[in-house]
């Protein structure tokens, strides 16, 4: 078996946890659950991990728990043809090939077959808000000179990036709210216009509005669905995946959230009573986190004052109140809020890595 494949063989009682950080570093998207012969017994995507979260499933359970238990495989040898229709048939991204045996041989990616492994995603009429008009007090002493959106990642600033990870699923329709150092961005993409395929507006706050007060000011802009995302972040989550879910879910908003694996560097106490009852070395948790990109629909920004600020938070939480219908998408992915010292400096790596290795480089 090609090498590249041993990483996503898992085994049916390594709990959910360590399944999540598999999945990120094999970056196929996919786990393929074995026995000790090697035999395949399940399979483990992205969404089977959200449907087991949506469940309440703790991640300390085993990952046959939330395994598909009959996936669609391959025998071997096979024929590219006979894969691909397979993959169409079942609207499926990857087969496991297996011989008579039962055992894995290989996996077949639904991205070996398209524009030398990448998919190309159907252009939408779908804007995507980017709230730009913030200060960036975080970033100091960088933002005392240039606006947060233009915070160079490698040799393109932050919001470029942002905005190339939405085009890559057919999002090329933006809107951009701007506040602080607002000109110097509207020159970027003006000087930058010819190298760029997107429709581009702007809004521009009098005064700073909050993380979804400057929706109040473009209510005429946003007639339906349309998404949101803050300025300091970068993913590569699947937007295409995302909007379906809202739709199929009939959402009002649903917030794109991130699995996240935080470790304590200590050793952590128990107590009863002031007793100790057990210590835990450093132990490691698991949190579902607001990944600051949301979908909505325009239901949502009639709940805004005019002109007032208001957090997109406080927002939502309103929404329920108005027994909205609120949803969590969460996924298994790259994120980075660049709006701290050392997430930036990870995305910055994370950037590099990522064009070398589209580059054919190690």
């Amino acid at each position: 078996m090609d090498e590249r494949y041993r990483k996503v063989l898992i085994r049916p009682n390594v709990c959910i946890r360590e399944a999540l950080k598999q999945m990120n570093e094999a970056a196929l998207q996919i786990l393929i659950v074995v026995d000790e012969e090697n035999k395949i017994v399940g399979i483990i995507t992205d969404g089977d991990i959200r449907r087991g979260i949506i469940k309440n499933i703790p991640f300390e359970e085993p990952v046959e728990h939330i395994m598909n238990r009959n996936p669609i495989t391959l025998g071997f040898p096979f024929k590219e043809a006979e894969a691909l229709e397979l993959m169409k048939k079942h609207s499926v991204k990857h087969i496991p090939v297996i011989n008579e045996k039962q055992e894995v041989v290989d996996i077949i990616l639904w991205s070996d077959f398209l524009n030398n492994g990448k998919v190309i995603y159907p252009s939408k009429n779908i804007p995507v808000v980017i709230m730009a008009g913030g200060k960036g007090t975080r970033l100091d002493p960088f933002t005392k000179i240039l606006p947060k959106p233009l915070v160079p990642i490698g040799d393109k600033p932050i919001i470029e990036i942002i905005m190339e990870r939405f085009s890559k699923y057919g999002f090329n329709k933006f809107i951009i709210s701007l506040n602080y150092k607002g000109e110097m961005i509207k020159t970027y993409f003006l000087e930058n216009q010819n190298q760029m395929d997107y429709h581009i507006e702007y809004i521009e706050e009098k005064e700073f509005l909050g993380t979804s007060g400057a929706l109040s000011l473009m209510q005429d802009k946003l007639k339906d669905t349309f998404i949101v995302s803050n300025c300091d972040i970068i993913t590569d989550a699947n937007f295409e995946s995302l909007l379906k879910y809202h739709k199929d879910k009939k959402n009002k908003a649903t917030i794109l959230a991130i699995i996240r694996n935080v470790k304590i560097p200590y050793g952590v106490l128990e107590t009863q009573k002031g007793d100790l009852e057990k210590i835990i070395e450093k132990p490691e948790y698991s949190f579902i986190i607001n990944s600051g990109i949301y979908v909505l629909e325009p239901d949502i920004v009639k709940l805004i004052p005019k002109r007032e600020p208001t957090n997109i938070t406080d927002l939502l939480t309103l929404a329920k109140e108005k027994k909205m219908k609120v949803s969590v998408y969460p996924v298994n992915c790259s994120w980075f809020d660049i709006g701290e010292w050392e997430e930036y400096k990870r995305a910055v790596e994370f950037i590099n890595n990522t064009e070398r290795k589209s580059l054919g480089g190690l």
